[in-house]
């Protein structure tokens, strides 16, 4: 199953169990990092990165436009299937009823789109570069960002250009089961 991605101009950072996606300028030679969006179900807490939606009367909503429908209409079609694959690479279905709407999505990263979702990491930070500092500082979500990146659960810093240790973040959540 192809799970929706997003290729943004960025580096995947790795310090121990930390990750962090860095920003880069969206220019033709930049490198791109693949971040998908895991929506999170009522109770369990069970996560679904999506591959299509299916609505009531059975359009397909497909794509990153898949988030931004759910935004928009997902409390007015409970019935509305979303099928796609869990963290670990088993497929899955729901309904959205069953998920919890207003919760920041999950975020993954890798660097090579063809790994199975089970391969990518579990991003827990973006990162500004910004010359005029010496050490990390908490942001807020850049005015210019858009899409689910916007509306996920990472936190927000501007650091230092050469940053790698990642130590200043709060520690991981546990991985999914």
């Amino acid at each position: 199953m192809k799970f929706i991605k997003q290729p943004i101009p960025a580096t995947l950072l790795a310090d121990g169990d930390w990750v962090a996606v860095r920003l880069q300028a969206d220019e033709p030679e930049a490198e791109r990092v693949y971040l998908a969006y895991a929506l999170t179900t009522q109770g369990i807490a069970a996560q679904i990165v999506p591959v299509v939606l299916l609505d009531d009367w059975g359009k397909e909503i497909k794509g990153l436009a898949l988030y931004e429908w759910v935004s928009e209409h997902g409390w007015r079609f409970p019935r509305a299937e979303l099928f796609g694959v869990s963290p670990h690479g088993q497929q899955e279905q729901y309904f959205l009823r069953d998920m919890e709407l207003e919760s920041p999505y999950v975020v993954y990263g890798a660097a090579d789109k063809a790994l199975p979702i089970a391969d990518w990491a579990r991003v827990q930070a973006v990162l500004i570069s910004d010359e005029a500092l010496f050490a990390p500082e908490p942001t807020d979500v850049p005015p210019d960002m858009t899409g689910p990146l916007r509306a996920s659960r990472v936190s927000w810093w501007r650091v230092p250009p050469d940053t790698t240790d990642l130590s200043f973040l709060e520690p991981p959540e546990p991985a999914v089961k």
